[in-house]
């Protein structure tokens, strides 16, 4: 097929009859996130809240005309000043917050990273608002942590391998 015949034949979404709703209530966002293991420890992005200290994995959101890998390696970047090698796409998280006024859709997507051997995370350059540290955490007590999400905590403590679902439906 002819690829500039066919990209003639596809009308960007403002030039359809239908009217595009892009409205927050209506668009799903889509964060991507790195799994980094080094000697049985995760590395964590080392968060507090009201209700004090918890960890997340380091990524963020996509950007538009952002490919999945480079939005991953600059979010890595940004919350751990480190490059990161991305690997295989582990898990994805369909997530729903429920709101009074408008709830939030979010598609995680977990990948597989490395960082050099010798590399020594920090808090990167553009951190999140929340964000005072990164922690390496022990994936045998990771139950014992406010760890997010809290599907993964489970399935990272007890190891995981090709036969687990690599869909995590959270958005019901």
């Amino acid at each position: 097929m002819d690829t500039d015949l066919w990209y003639s034949n596809v009308r960007p979404p403002h030039e359809t009859t239908d009217q595009l709703d892009t409205s927050p209530r209506r668009r799903v966002r889509t964060a991507v996130k790195a799994i980094i293991i080094r000697n049985e420890h995760l590395l964590t992005i080392k968060m507090q809240d009201q209700r004090g200290i918890f960890y997340t994995l380091p990524g963020g959101g996509q950007e538009r005309g952002e490919a999945l890998p480079d939005a991953l390696r600059r979010e890595c970047l940004e919350e751990i000043g480190l490059a990161v090698e991305v690997g295989a796409l582990r898990f994805v998280r369909d997530h729903i917050v429920r709101r009074e006024v408008d709830d939030v859709h979010q598609l995680d997507l977990f990948f597989l990273c490395s960082i050099a051997a010798n590399a020594e995370p920090t808090v990167g350059h553009i951190p999140d608002t929340a964000q005072i540290g990164v922690a390496w955490l022990p994936l045998t007590d990771l139950e014992a942590y406010r760890f997010y999400p809290q599907v993964l905590r489970p399935i990272l403590a007890h190891g995981f391998d090709n036969t687990m679902p690599v869909y995590l439906d959270e958005a019901r």
